[in-house]
């Protein structure tokens, strides 16, 4: 199972490519998601989902 030092590496990785990522913990577990944004509008964060799916291969899902 990945673990932090792959979720750092695929955060620096995106980073590098101008993403906004970073890495977050899940609660009262050892699961960590790279999380890429904050964005002003919906809109504008399921453009870049659509670039991340389009371009890294990724299944990202927008939240709030």
């Amino acid at each position: 199972m990945p673990g932090r030092s792959d979720a750092d590496a695929m955060a620096k990785r995106l980073s590098g490519k101008g993403y906004a990522a970073y890495v977050e913990q899940q609660k009262g577990n050892n699961l960590f998601r790279v999380r890429v944004g904050t964005f002003k509008t919906r809109r504008e964060a399921q453009q870049v989902a659509d670039r991340l799916k389009k371009e890294e291969k990724f299944k990202p899902w927008v939240t709030r």
